[in-house]
């Protein structure tokens, strides 16, 4: 496998905030990895090198393991080498945090590339981040570990009580190394494609460029030229980064990634959504490949992610028996995003097939990003779940043959209206829609504070429930 790297240097203008011993590249490996220490000086610098030397030594150990896998690859050898990276972090935590008894405070983020063959491992601890850039689209592929899943709807700042933007050494990361002797890992599997470029940087980069002069750069810059351009697009930052591409420098662009971008949006979830809101999903995504026969999950597995087939077609069976086949622009699983639910049915591919998965990690952190993102999708995934709750009282009641359809679902004005998501003059986010004639007055469930006023429409299914393409979420997603 041919792998062309180049490491992304520069100190800025800050003075021992930024070393280019943050950044470990081993092509004979395949291992990339860069850490930062939220506290800069000696100690800091100290605990990065301790950091990677920790990786590297661990990673080298089981050599064999990488060579085996590459010449025979398994779903044995392939968890077994998933552990291998997480293992290689924890070990890390372990000698950084030995060392940092001695040093208050001393806190490494991580992030860990392993490429090998076909197949990508990743590692992550902190808010550095790993994009990989495919076919014109720039997926971030880790969350920033800076607040807690239960804050992630946290209320916003009041204005002038917090106007100080934190500095790099007080950014609030609720997982580093350091402060104990283990630490979650968050890590992930996916297969190379033809072009893949890789890029982990540290937080000041991706925090301190624009997202889309970032994204630019990563997209269009040659890979011998990626870190002149993001240095003079920053030259005040302190820049560590290492970038890693298969099979040249030259970047994959595919027209721009618009193919997909066009997969995506009739996709009813992303009704509304413009071309840029639009990208913003994609780069939540991570792509996988399956290969024909291949299990994407079974009944009873805990889920934790949304689908959207790309291409191929995947077959839902539950207890043995086809239920339905699903094909490109069908999206399933989106329970998962709610409350974690198990499988109520196997996922397999019917044949060769790719498609975009959003990890309810990422979709809450891509949601708490755009509020106005956010109000278009979790409208649409309000009408999908309203869709199929009447579908669902509709057939309990026919096949019950106790009440008609009609007597079951209030009868609703077959006049189709559009909704429309817009702001204010004061700003704020209205969904509008025309009125038309509804269900007869019942008694609606309280709804949640909200932190603005959000002006609802009457209910009003645009889907067709009889559509192909709006699909019900056929996994069940049953609760745990």
């Amino acid at each position: 496998m041919d792998i062309v790297t180049s490491t992304i240097f520069s100190p800025g203008t800050a003075r021992d905030a930024v070393w280019p011993d943050q950044i470990l590249e081993l092509p004979r490996l395949g291992l990339f990895a860069v850490a930062d220490a939220l506290d800069p000086g000696d100690e800091g610098r100290a605990g990065v090198r301790i950091t990677l030397e920790a990786v590297r030594t661990s990673i080298e150990r089981h050599a064999d393991v990488l060579d085996r896998f590459q010449r025979h690859p398994t779903d044995e050898l392939r968890d077994q080498i998933l552990g291998i990276v997480e293992d290689a972090i924890t070990r890390a935590a372990q000698e950084v945090f030995a060392y940092a008894r001695r040093f208050d405070g001393l806190r490494i983020t991580l992030d860990v590339v392993l490429l090998l063959t076909h197949e990508a491992f990743v590692g992550h601890v902190g808010d550095g981040r790993v994009y990989l850039v495919r076919r014109g689209l720039v997926h971030q592929l880790t969350v920033d570990h800076t607040t807690t899943e239960d804050a992630v709807f946290a209320e916003p700042e009041v204005p002038g009580e917090a106007s100080e933007e934190a500095s790099p050494d007080e950014r609030h990361v609720v997982r580093v190394l350091g402060p104990e002797p283990s630490v979650q890992v968050e890590s992930l599997c996916m297969e190379l494609g033809e072009k893949d470029r890789f890029v982990l940087c540290t937080y000041v980069l991706h925090h301190g460029l624009p997202e889309g002069v970032l994204h630019h750069h990563l997209l269009a810059d040659p890979l011998d030229t990626l870190g002149p351009g993001l240095v003079a697009a920053a030259p005040d930052l302190p820049i560590a980064a290492v970038a890693a591409q298969l099979g040249g420098v030259e970047p994959d662009i595919f027209d721009s990634g618009r193919s997909r971008l066009a997969l995506l949006a009739p996709i009813p979830l992303f009704a509304h959504c413009t071309e840029r809101e639009l990208r913003a999903i994609a780069g939540a995504t991570h792509p996988r490949k399956f290969a024909e026969s291949t299990t994407l999950f079974r009944q009873g597995d805990p889920g934790t992610e949304l689908y959207l087939v790309i291409h191929g077609h995947i077959r839902i069976d539950r207890d043995g028996e086809a239920i339905v086949t699903l094909g490109p622009g069908s999206n399933f699983g989106e329970m998962a995003l709610l409350d974690q639910p198990q499988r109520s049915a196997d996922a397999t591919a019917i044949e060769d097939c790719e498609v975009m998965v959003i990890s309810r990690e990422s979709f809450f952190a891509l949601l708490k990003s755009n509020p106005v993102l956010a109000v278009k999708i979790l409208w649409n995934l309000t009408l999908r779940l309203s869709a199929n709750l009447r579908a669902t009282s509709a057939a309990l009641a026919k096949a019950q043959g106790a009440v008609s359809e009609e007597a079951v679902m209030p009868s609703v004005s077959s006049e189709t209206t559009a909704t429309t998501v817009e702001e204010d003059e004061d700003g704020e986010i209205v969904l509008t829609a025309p009125l038309v004639a509804g269900p007869p007055e019942r008694v609606e469930p309280e709804a949640p504070e909200d932190d603005g006023d959000l002006a609802l429409p009457d209910e009003n299914d645009e889907n067709d429930e009889n559509d192909e393409n709006d699909e019900i979420d056929l996994l069940g997603d049953a609760p745990a």
